[in-house]
């Protein structure tokens, strides 16, 4: 009876770390809101959000996808492949801002996997 009841108790801790990991992603990550109104407060700083996917495109030699919490959507410049539409991610990079004459784009680089 001993093994039944451990066996049982492993796999409701189990599943109940598989469920938990996405209000502790959500908790953690920086609010994609905050980023877009107060930009200078994140440059030059490693961060983290959290979200959902909601679209992907690469343009020449440039690869992106958007990525959106509850707060707001960024788009995310990434060298690594495409995530698909829907599926939720976490991504660590930086913060920059792309300046074409008046107009400016936020956009998160993501960090790469790759040691330099």
């Amino acid at each position: 009876m001993k093994p039944v009841s451990l066996l049982l108790g492993g796999g409701v801790l189990l599943a109940s770390l598989i469920f938990a990991c996405e209000p502790v992603n959500k908790l953690t990550a920086t609010k994609i809101r905050d980023i877009l109104d107060h930009p200078r407060d994140y440059e030059n700083k490693e961060l983290t959000i959290y979200g959902t996917v909601t679209g992907s495109a690469s343009l020449l030699l440039v690869k992106f996808f958007e990525i959106q919490d509850e707060t707001g959507t960024i788009k995310v410049v990434t060298d690594r492949v495409l995530p698909k539409q829907g599926e939720k991610l976490r991504v660590t990079g930086y913060m920059q801002a792309i300046e074409i004459g008046a107009e400016r784009l936020i956009v998160l680089r993501e960090k790469s996997n790759n040691p330099s």
